[in-house]
């Protein structure tokens, strides 16, 4: 799992991440939510023929764990950059969810021969929605070999690892710096904020902490609160149709044993959850304070997943990369490899 957090003013555009990479595999818990041993229609135990007790395959019950946590991955790289009279004319630089390798490879490294190649076939971009589509092919044929995708069905092809990017940067043609959201597996480029100011904030991977912070809410509290509004329409319309049978039965109306009465729906289920969250003048943020907020974002994400229950998808150092019109990429406080256990001599 991972977490993605953009803020784009009309300054600067500022990615940011965390740097820890998970293997998640799908997990069987046979026990989860007070479940029980399987019965037959007349309730009785059902046994296998060496008379021990089977359990039900419940969907809810089958869900992804992880059983491996690394820290250090690099999940924000660059992608293209290019200069023109001693200037920056177009520099794109992405951040990663989903898997992280593919067919071996580190997706970081994937943009790195990127790169490369766009600078060995000397390819000129105008804008940075030409780099993302052309990185999207590039690596669209990776992740085909990688999850199977010529022999997936098409119910099974729906289930597919994903591999999502958020690239962002500008090419000449650029009225402003752009950011969108590459899926992979939609083969899809979209741009996130098309309009008005073309300031905001967006993130993907596990983000129930940031969506909280920034909506007010997150999207399974979301789930949540609709699917108990509309348990409890349902309820009441029942109850009311029943009520209204009873009264006129109490009246002595008698009414064909055929008649159905059924309420319509007058309200829907699915509350407004605009404006929940707080007042914030994106465009106008200065460089240091999208930086400080993007920051406590990952942070936030990171923390929750710390002092919460199981193992921690999000975490490990928060990276910080800047994009600004007619300069270089600039990934901020990016420590050096070192080596520091040198052994126990003196000399």
């Amino acid at each position: 799992m991972t977490i993605n957090v953009v803020v784009a003013t009309y300054h600067a555009v500022v990615l940011g991440c965390d740097s820890l990479s998970s293997v998640v595999e799908r997990a069987y818990f046979p026990f989860r939510r007070d479940a029980a041993p399987a019965r037959d229609a007349e309730g009785n135990f059902i046994r296998d023929t060496d008379g021990n007790l089977t359990l039900p395959l419940r969907a809810d019950q089958l869900v992804n764990a992880a059983t491996n946590i690394v820290g250090g991955v690099q999940k924000m790289f660059l992608l293209h950059e290019s200069h023109e009279a001693g200037s920056v004319e177009c520099s794109v630089a992405a951040v990663t969810s989903g898997l992280a390798t593919l067919n071996g490879i580190v997706i970081a490294e994937l943009g790195q021969r990127f790169r490369r190649r766009c600078s060995v076939r000397r390819e000129s971009f105008t804008t940075a929605k030409e780099v993302a589509a052309e990185f999207l092919a590039f690596v669209r044929p990776l992740w085909e070999e990688q999850v199977g995708f010529a022999a997936a069905d098409p119910e099974s092809a729906a289930q597919l690892a994903e591999l999502d990017f958020m690239v962002a940067g500008y090419g000449p043609d650029d009225e402003y710096i752009k950011v969108f959201r590459v899926s992979v597996s939609q083969r899809t480029v979209v741009e996130s904020f098309p309009d008005s100011d073309h300031c905001n904030a967006a993130w993907a991977g596990q983000s129930e902490a940031v969506a909280s912070l920034l909506n007010g809410q997150s999207r399974s509290m979301m789930c949540n609160v609709n699917n108990w509004t509309g348990d409890a329409f349902e309820s009441m319309r029942a109850s009311i149709v029943m009520s209204v049978l009873d009264q006129l039965e109490q009246l002595g109306v008698a009414l064909p044993e055929s008649i159905k009465l059924k309420l319509p729906m007058s309200m829907r289920p699915n509350a407004s959850w605009e404006a929940s969250g707080p007042t914030i003048d994106w465009a106008n943020l200065p460089v240091q304070s999208a930086v400080d907020l993007v920051s406590m974002l990952v942070n936030a994400e990171s923390g929750i997943q710390r002092f919460s229950t199981g193992i921690p998808g999000v975490g490990g150092r928060t990276r910080i990369g800047i994009l600004r019109r007619g300069h270089a990429f600039l990934a901020l406080n990016e420590p050096e490899i070192v080596h520091s256990h040198v052994g126990y001599n003196n000399d």
